[in-house]
């Protein structure tokens, strides 16, 4: 198998849902050509930001299909096979690439805390079945050392690329590139893209990142790699405000710059624990007028 080279934004489509909570597929399709309009490495879903623990099996299969579908070969898709066991995990992965999928991601077993013969036996038993490359991705939620990640890479055969997001991600990059180890093939942060430019410092390929400021994220991923280092960082603070708002309020947040930016027709969630207030409104009200000369995307 040859190993892929991505790099840059890998952006996460949000899950559009209508107003009698039913996914709204013509959105999301719009939402997928928004990211490929915006440039980016690659889109990764569903995740976490795409709610993908409050969808039906047949839903998160949809958010993989229709990703898949409309992205039409122009930017690789890395689909969620995620699960809280090992059959499951394999039928998203085995059905994640019949449909096309470039890769799949998977956490491990998200609804207890495994043993690592645990997680190192529903890795191998998703490498096994499919034939492109498997991520891991290290969060918090089960979190693995970076020992472990280098020995699921070392001796699984497809598992060669981490997103990593365990506390303080920058050191556990630089830790995992430092390993020099052929079996990783790359690794990317997440956090909304908070600390990109210091996890691109240490290693970092890219970054995985809720899509409402994907086209800045991707200029300044790009800028970077130009070597426009002030140019890239001005950038970037200047959408960080809003990157720091998206961890303040979640889902909601992006969803709204969503609607804001053309591509959504509301911000509903389905795990919403703290629905936007007047006041949380005003807030992206100033931040969304400093932003708004800076997006490059525009409908």
């Amino acid at each position: 198998m040859t190993t892929p080279v991505w790099r840059g934004s890998f952006a996460i489509p949000m899950t559009p849902f209508d107003d009698d909570d039913r996914i709204d597929q013509d959105a999301l399709a719009a939402e997928i050509e928004f990211c490929i309009a915006s440039g980016v490495g690659g889109i990764v879903a569903p995740v976490m930001v795409s709610e993908f623990q409050a969808l039906s099996e047949e839903e998160r299969r949809l958010l993989i299909r229709i990703p898949v579908e409309a992205a039409a070969g122009r930017t690789p898709i890395v689909a969620n096979c995620a699960a809280i066991n090992t059959p499951l995990a394999v039928s998203h992965a085995v059905y994640a690439q019949e449909v096309g999928a470039d890769a799949v991601i998977a956490m491990p077993p998200y609804g207890l805390a495994p043993d690592f013969r645990t997680t190192f036996t529903y890795f191998k038993a998703i490498s096994d079945n499919v034939t492109i490359p498997v991520w891991i991705q290290n969060a918090g939620l089960v979190p693995l050392s970076v020992d472990q990640i280098v020995t699921l890479c070392t001796e699984i055969e497809h598992v060669s690329w981490i997103k990593e997001e365990v506390a303080p991600s920058t050191h556990r990059i630089a830790a995992l590139v430092g390993r020099k180890s052929p079996a990783i093939a790359g690794v990317m942060g997440g956090a909304g893209g908070r600390y990109l430019i210091t996890e691109r410092e240490r290693g970092a390929a890219g970054v995985i990142h809720a899509c409402q400021f994907c086209d800045i994220v991707q200029r300044i991923w790009d800028l970077l790699d130009a070597g426009q280092e002030n140019a890239g960082r001005d950038l970037f603070e200047r959408v960080l405000p809003g990157l720091v708002l998206e961890g303040l309020m979640g889902m909601a947040f992006a969803k709204e710059i969503m609607v804001r930016r053309g591509v959504f027709k509301n911000h509903r969630m389905r795990m919403q624990a703290q629905p936007l207030d007047a006041s949380d409104l005003r807030e992206i009200d100033r931040v969304w007028e400093r932003i708004q000369p800076y997006l490059i995307w525009r409908k």
